[in-house]
């Protein structure tokens, strides 16, 4: 299986306004040339909201992608991708729409020979501009047959590497929802100070709200892109053997 036939890592959000929607999908490509292969010049904007259009630092607000490289790996985040729209729209219409989806951290699998293997996480962030006062989001591992292999595998690399990634999933949760009560408690303290009252129960004009907002970090998404690439290059390490240690990385 080459670098390229590995999978994708996405991050996804459910819309009030758009539905299920990409906020970033993180690939791995051989060389730049094939990292550009990967990308659409450009993609109409005007078609997502705040709160599912991938948000970058205020010094690159026109960029649409990343672009990185690890060792030997080439890897690019974008939030369209060029080869992987139609699979990623039949992806998340399932994630978002399964009955058995939860958002407390659960992992749920599903596999079909329309979408591939699939493994979803999901979580959620309390934002009282969302229907509900919460906004739903999942990161999803997508595993692909390469050329000259089948499905058995992508079974047996995620059956080879389960820890490793509940463990990184786990871990990016953790750092996003810890992210973002802190951001919640620092709004409620200044709107406390200024206006009195409670900040939860006095806002409640529902807006869409980006995720770099929520936690209160402009460079979120680049986080997610450094952390995407470190657990696709980990699994096409494993599965050419060329790498053994274990355990996580760090944020």
């Amino acid at each position: 299986m080459s670098v390229l036939d590995i999978g994708f890592l996405s991050l996804t959000h459910f819309c009030d306004k758009h539905g299920p929607s990409v906020l970033m999908v993180t690939q791995l490509a051989s060389s730049l040339e094939n990292c550009n292969e990967l990308l659409l010049p450009e993609y109409p904007r005007d078609s997502y909201c705040s709160s599912c259009l991938l948000k970058f630092p205020d010094t690159n607000e026109h960029a649409t992608s990343i672009r990185s490289t690890f060792d030997d790996f080439y890897s690019v985040s974008t939030q369209y991708s060029s080869v992987r729209y139609q699979l990623l729209s039949l992806i998340i219409k399932k994630t978002f729409s399964e009955e058995n989806m939860s958002y407390d951290g659960s992992p749920f699998m599903f596999w079909d020979e329309h979408r591939g293997l699939n493994l979803a996480m999901g979580f959620k962030l309390e934002d009282v501009h969302a229907r509900g006062n919460e906004r739903r989001y999942c990161l999803i591992l997508s595993l692909e047959k390469g050329e000259s292999s089948g499905e058995k595998d992508a079974f047996n690399i995620l059956a080879e590497n389960w820890q490793f990634v509940i463990e990184s999933f786990t871990k990016l949760i953790s750092h996003i929802k810890i992210q973002s009560r802190g951001m919640l408690d620092k709004l409620q303290t200044d709107f406390t100070q200024i206006m009195g009252g409670t900040y939860l129960r006095e806002n409640k004009q529902k807006i869409p709200v980006s995720l770099a907002d929520i936690v209160g970090d402009s460079l979120i998404f680049l986080k997610i892109h450094k952390w995407n690439t470190y657990i696709l290059k980990r699994l096409a390490s494993a599965n050419s053997n060329s790498e053994s240690s274990d355990g996580v990385n760090t944020l």
